[in-house]
């Protein structure tokens, strides 16, 4: 499938989703980057995986190709644990549909030991807009435990909202209360609980500063 570098020098797919550049520009290091797919960043399911944060946030769909056809299956459905996924041993991942909405935007942020290191903790954010207010939105988050992905409670708080610091921080506060970190060599639990609430509050600030902009996918394809 498509390499890491190709996702991140595509000036179509930046325009779309700019959540895709913010994620790669942070994802190892160039041998890997020129090697690596999306595919093979999905079927790893690292729980700290970048890909499958931006995917999450973006409500994609994966196809799985085997010998009795095609199954689409959500990101949700995609993902049965850490390093497992619904792919099963005569199957394989041939494609990530990405649905393009109208008046829209993403971002991502990732805080790491070192330059190109797993997630200490990551956060991806989505917004689409109606007007002033917030039509819908999805944030993702990786490193911090299972079940990050979508966050209803988070886009229950946002949906009809006009954007503010107030209601940022009470999505940052969603985000740390749904997540379930563990203290390892990256940090302690607090510590990554803080990250998922300030990473989370700074992507859908930018997300949104991005529609605003202008900078987001205005047709109805799928990429």
């Amino acid at each position: 499938m498509t390499r890491h570098r190709e996702l991140l020098e595509s000036t179509e797919l930046a325009a779309l989703f700019p959540i895709f550049a913010d994620a790669e520009q942070v994802i190892a290091d160039p041998v890997v980057r020129n090697r690596g797919t999306i595919g093979g960043s999905l079927c790893q399911a690292d729980p700290a995986e970048d890909l499958s944060a931006v995917c999450t946030t973006l409500n994609a769909a994966c196809v799985i190709r085997g010998a009795d056809g095609e199954r689409v299956v959500t990101m949700e459905e995609f993902y049965r644990g850490p390093y497992e996924t619904a792919v099963e041993q005569s199957e394989m991942l041939i494609e990530v549909r990405i649905p393009v909405r109208p008046n829209g935007s993403s971002a991502y942020a990732k805080v790491e030991r070192r330059a190109g290191d797993w997630a200490v903790t990551s956060a991806g954010s989505a917004v689409w807009m109606d007007g002033p207010r917030i039509l819908d939105a999805r944030v993702g988050l990786a490193a911090v435990g299972a079940n990050t992905t979508g966050i209803p409670a988070i886009s229950e708080a946002l949906r009809g909202q006009e954007p503010s610091e107030e209601l940022y921080a009470r999505a940052g506060a969603l985000a740390a209360e749904s997540c379930s970190p563990s203290t390892d060599s990256r940090g302690t639990a607090e510590y990554k609980r803080h990250l998922a609430d300030e990473l989370t509050q700074r992507t859908l600030r930018r997300a949104v500063e991005r529609v605003q902009a202008g900078d987001m996918g205005d047709n109805g394809r799928n990429e």
